[in-house]
């Protein structure tokens, strides 16, 4: 069958068959989840290996060929992250609570469906198992997904427990686990609580589970837009100029194959807004105007992909346009309530506004909701920013620590503690922070300030002040 040597993936196989069969590129899209230009690059591949070259060729070949295991007729598990969420197991005395167990599987299977980065198997299918002692590295093949999803619900007079937890399907290891505790009384809101939560991780633990591409796989010239794209988000949590690099590469890569890839022109847009902010960049100018670009295409490409108005939200805050940057981290949280990095970031935009009690509340949500984020740091030098602008210099101090402390390297967090300190009369404890930050960062300035300039000129003004009192150089010594 194959002209080429190079078997056919099972993704592939799927598309050339439902091709070979009369489907159009949107039908097949639509189905299996994809971009058209996806489809139409997976086709291209499928022509150069089987040595065809039109459909009837194509056709012909597909009817010839049989499949070469059983397994070949289990449905391959799609390009993005899959999960199935069986039906939570109630585990208390009374039969009643049933309801309870089910609405709680409902709503994360609901919630995790509305991320583009996820597919996510429907509750009607995945219901079908319930009541089965299953083995989760079989529902997993015959589901065609990476990971699942069970958790059970326990009451105990008013208080309930739920559990939940990841497993691979293929290793049948646990990836994640967690448990819930509240009061029955408070039943939708435990609910809404701990979709959220669960949704959080969810979506945190299986990016960071998934693509794990080794270096000499990376070279290889028939990655899909999707491997390329998924690579690059990955090693955004590197927070390293070397991983960022990397990923600008990947991203092009994938911009060449499919210019209209919503997700690849997002994620580049987060590679550039993190290489001006994290000082990566002698001048953070040209970054920030490509991650703005960037960001206003993806929504362009697809205006309910929260992670898109994710990525123009904080794209603005360098370019003097926080407003347009709120509306966009508000549109993501609109998108999707289960979204904790719009959430954060949202609260970062708002205390750069001088919104400190908004700002704070989101951080707050956004914590809770995904406690394990890699980019934590973030949420807590966005408290410490708060709490700077509201006067509370104290608070700014114990979460800017914090920041440094997940984050050494975090420019923000230092100039937040130096500047708490000094408003506070401590002029030794703003001398060892200063002392502190260049230790790790030699050639901080107070220049690097206009990375996330408060939108309050005065307040600007007072914060370069103190820092400058404090010890730290106007500009780059270098």
């Amino acid at each position: 069958m194959n002209a080429t040597g190079d078997p056919l993936s099972p993704r592939e196989r799927q598309i050339a068959e439902a091709f070979a069969g009369g489907e159009t590129y949107q039908q097949i899209a639509d189905r299996l989840n994809l971009a058209p230009s996806t489809v139409r690059t997976h086709l291209a591949t499928i022509y150069r290996k089987l040595g065809v070259s039109t459909k009837l060729d194509l056709r012909t070949q597909i009817e010839a060929s049989t499949p070469a295991d059983p397994s070949s007729n289990l449905p391959p598990r799609p390009d993005k992250p899959s999960i199935a969420v069986l039906a939570f197991e109630n585990m208390s005395d009374d039969p009643g609570q049933e309801y309870f167990s089910d609405a709680i599987t409902a709503d994360i299977i609901t919630a995790l469906s509305r991320s583009p980065w996820l597919f996510i198997i429907a509750r009607n299918t995945t219901f079908t198992y319930k009541g089965e002692n299953v083995d989760v590295r079989r529902v997993a093949a015959e589901l065609g997904v990476r990971f699942v999803l069970e958790g059970s619900v326990r009451r105990a007079g008013e208080r309930v427990r739920v559990t939940a937890q990841l497993i691979d399907g293929l290793t049948g290891g646990h990836v994640w686990s967690d448990r819930y505790d509240g009061r029955i009384e408070d039943v939708f809101d435990l609910q809404d609580e701990i979709t959220r939560q669960v949704v959080s991780s969810i979506q945190t633990i299986v990016h960071l589970s998934t693509v794990e591409a080794p270096v000499e796989r990376l070279n290889r010239p028939d990655l899909t837009v999707w491997e390329l794209t998924m690579r690059s988000w990955h090693l955004l949590y590197d927070f390293t100029p070397e991983a960022y690099a990397s990923a600008k590469t990947l991203l092009e890569r994938a911009l060449a194959i499919d210019p209209e890839s919503a997700e690849s022109n997002m994620v580049l847009s987060l590679i550039n807004h993190h290489i001006a902010i994290l000082g990566f960049a002698q001048d953070p100018g040209p970054a920030m105007e490509a991650a703005y670009a960037l960001g206003r295409r993806a929504t362009q490409l697809d205006d309910r992909n929260e992670y898109a108005h994710w990525a123009l939200g904080i794209s603005c805050w360098g370019l003097h346009r926080l407003d347009e940057g709120i509306a966009a981290l508000e549109r993501a949280v609109e998108l999707n309530p289960n979204c904790s990095l719009a959430y954060g970031s949202l609260g970062t935009a708002l205390a750069i506004a001088g919104r400190a009690e908004d700002a704070i509340a989101n951080q707050e949500i956004a914590i809770r909701m995904n406690p394990r984020d890699p980019s934590i740091f973030f949420r807590f030098s966005g408290l410490a920013l708060a709490h700077y602008t509201a006067g509370d210099y104290d608070a700014a101090i114990h979460w800017a620590e914090h920041a440094i402390h997940r984050m050494p390297r975090w420019y923000l967090a230092h100039f937040l503690l130096v500047a708490s300190h000094v408003a506070l009369g401590r002029p030794e404890p703003a001398r060892a922070a200063v002392a502190a930050a260049r230790d790790v960062l030699s050639d901080i300035s107070v220049a690097d300030a206009k990375r996330m300039p408060l939108r309050d000129p005065a307040k600007m003004q007072e914060f370069r002040d103190r820092l400058c009192a404090a010890g730290f150089a106007a500009e780059p010594l270098s």
